[in-house]
C-alpha cells in the first residue's frame, strides 16, 4: 500500500513538472537582428525601409558599420533553431495594422517585434515610425546579454573601489594597464590592436557647461590624454579627432545623470586613430564627476562591437558613497 502511494506521488510530481513549458535559451551574435520577411518583399521598398531603419551606420566609428547586422529569412524557414534568435523583427501584410512585441515567445531572453499592415505604404510608414523605440529596446537587451556573457569570467581588481568607491563588471581578458591617483586605465589585447577603458574623477569645480557641453568635454578629454595617454612616439598623446565633431547625448548610467559623447580619437603627432564612447557622470552625492571612456585601436578591423563591449562594462556601474 505504501509503495503504491509513493508511486502515485512521484507520478503526480512528474506531471506537475512536465506541465511547465520548456523555453530554450536564445542565441546569436551580439547586435544581430533576424528579419522574418518573404524574399520577394525583402527586395522591395519594404526591405529598403527595414535596412534604412535598422542598418544605418553606427555613430562615432571611423569606418561605416551598421548599427545592427540583419539576417533575413522567409517565414517558411523560420522554424526550429532559427526561432531561438534573441532579437527578431517580423514584417509582412495583414488585414489590419499590427504593432506588437512578444517577449520570450520561442526562447529566453528574446524580443520579437511584429509589424504588419494591409498595404506597402502603411507597412513602410510603420517600420520607420516604430524603429526608434524598437532600436532602444533591442540595444537594452543586447547590453544585458553582453553583461551576462562578461559575468561568466570577470576581472578581479580593487583599483576602482580603492580610488573611486565604485565597481564595474569587467571581462577577465582586461588588466590594469596604468594607474594614477585619480585615473585607472584598463586594457585588453586583441588580434590587431587593443580595447581600452579609462576611468577618472574630476572635482565638481571643473568648468562644465551642462547645457552645451561639447567644447568642455573635448577640453577635458584632451587634457587627460595629454597627461595620461601617451602615443607611441615621444611627445605624442591622445586627443579628440579635430576633423569630425563628436555626437553628444544626455542619458543615465545607473541612477546618475550623464553626458554621453561618441566620436573618434587620434594621436597628436602620430598616425593612430579609432572610435571612443565617453560617459561623464554627475555624481552629486560625492560632489564630483566620474568619467568613464572606452576607446579602441584596431586598424583595418570592425570596431562596433568592441565599443559596444566597453559601453556594456560602463553601464554595469555599481556605486557606493565615497565617504
Amino acid at each position: 500500500m505504501k509503495l503504491r502511494l509513493l508511486l502515485c506521488i512521484l507520478i503526480l510530481a512528474g506531471c506537475k513538472r512536465s506541465s511547465a513549458p520548456l523555453v530554450k535559451l536564445s542565441s546569436g551574435n551580439i547586435n544581430t537582428v533576424t528579419v522574418v520577411m518573404p524574399d520577394l518583399l525583402w527586395e522591395t521598398e519594404v526591405g529598403d525601409a527595414v535596412r534604412a531603419a535598422f542598418a544605418f551606420p553606427a555613430e562615432g566609428l571611423p569606418q561605416q558599420e551598421p548599427i545592427f547586422d540583419l539576417r533575413q529569412m522567409p517565414p517558411e524557414v523560420f522554424t526550429g533553431f532559427a526561432r531561438s534568435s534573441r532579437s527578431i523583427l517580423w514584417a509582412g501584410f495583414s488585414d489590419e495594422v499590427v504593432i506588437r512585441t512578444d517577449i520570450n515567445r520561442y526562447a529566453k531572453p528574446q524580443q520579437m517585434t511584429v509589424l504588419s499592415a494591409p498595404d506597402t505604404p502603411s507597412l513602410v510608414e510603420i517600420i520607420l515610425s516604430q524603429s526608434t523605440s524598437i532600436i532602444a529596446s533591442i540595444k537594452q537587451g543586447e547590453a544585458a546579454e553582453r553583461q551576462r556573457r562578461i559575468g561568466k569570467s570577470t576581472l578581479k581588481q580593487n583599483a576602482l573601489q580603492n580610488h573611486f568607491g565604485i565597481d564595474l563588471t569587467i571581462p577577465s581578458a582586461y588588466r590594469v594597464f596604468k594607474e594614477g591617483a585619480k585615473t585607472v586605465w584598463f586594457q585588453r589585447e586583441i588580434r590587431k590592436g587593443h580595447v581600452n577603458l579609462l576611468v577618472y574623477e574630476l572635482p565638481k569645480s571643473t568648468p562644465l557647461n551642462w547645457k552645451n557641453p561639447l567644447q568642455d568635454v573635448i577640453r577635458i578629454r584632451d587634457s587627460v590624454g595629454r597627461a595620461f595617454v601617451p602615443g607611441r612616439l615621444e611627445g605624442t598623446h591622445l586627443i579628440t579627432e579635430e576633423a569630425y565633431e563628436p555626437y553628444v547625448y544626455y542619458t543615465k548610467v545607473g541612477e546618475l545623470s550623464a553626458i554621453e559623447t561618441r566620436g573618434t580619437w587620434e594621436v597628436k603627432g602620430d598616425f593612430m586613430a579609432g572610435p571612443f564612447v565617453q560617459f561623464l557622470l554627475d555624481d552629486k552625492p560625492n560632489n564630483r564627476y566620474i568619467v568613464m571612456e572606452g576607446f579602441v585601436f584596431a586598424p583595418s578591423v570592425a570596431k562596433r562591437d568592441y565599443i559596444f563591449e566597453t559601453e556594456a562594462i560602463i553601464r554595469s556601474l555599481k556605486k557606493e558613497n565615497k565617504n
